[in-house]
């Protein structure tokens, strides 16, 4: 005799739905790590390349960005493991908000070392083409969130990333600079001051 599996009743869906909403509240705050971790590498790593451009010392550019990859990978791994440790039971918005951001810095790092890095991609472009990769993550971490400054954020990224693409220049590295700073960094201190003290609740995929 076959046996039927219950469907779940409305009110165990909107149950469910909530706590779905409550886990990406609680996620978004964790996320302010990776956001200020990932901003201040770059940041640090494109103002250290723009000074080797400018002749100011000399060491490769793809060894700046290759350090400062490895310390982000291995700084978001250890978040990510704090994380974990902290909560029960891994949820589906953790690893849908991780394979999108995984995802995002493995694209970057093949843009900046098989592209700018090898010179098949000019440096003035990867700026550009860099930028439009972080405002898809953001675009696509927006829906998990349902906040209008992971929307905002996206576009802000993707404005930049056009503008830099249709007006390369050696300023577009400089403009880099800036860019994780303004929209990584800052939105990263403002979610972590902004952290809730409301318990974390987690959801069974």
């Amino acid at each position: 005799m076959t046996q039927h599996t219950p469907h779940p009743s409305p009110e165990e869906d909107l149950a469910f739905i909530r706590r779905v909403m409550q886990g990406a509240r609680e996620v978004e705050v964790d996320h302010s790590g990776h956001l200020i971790l990932w901003g201040f590498l770059q940041a640090a790593a494109a103002s250290l390349a723009y000074l080797v451009r400018q002749g100011a010392f000399y060491v490769s550019i793809n060894v700046i960005w290759a350090v400062a990859v490895g310390i982000g990978f291995a700084g978001s791994w250890l978040l990510a493991r704090r994380l974990r440790k902290s909560a029960p039971v891994n949820s589906l918005v953790n690893r849908v908000l991780a394979a999108i951001w995984v995802g995002c810095g493995l694209s970057l790092s093949l843009v900046g070392f098989l592209g700018a890095g090898t010179g098949s991609m000019p440096s003035p472009v990867a700026p550009g083409a860099k930028s439009v990769i972080i405002g898809c993550a953001f675009f696509a971490s927006a829906p998990l969130f349902s906040r209008t400054a992971y929307w905002a954020l996206a576009g802000a990224w993707w404005i930049l990333g056009g503008a830099l693409l249709v007006r390369p220049s050696l300023g577009s590295n400089l403009v880099f600079v800036c860019a994780p700073i303004l929209f990584m960094l800052v939105p990263g201190l403002v979610l972590r001051t902004s952290r809730r003290t409301t318990p974390r609740l987690h959801v069974i995929a």
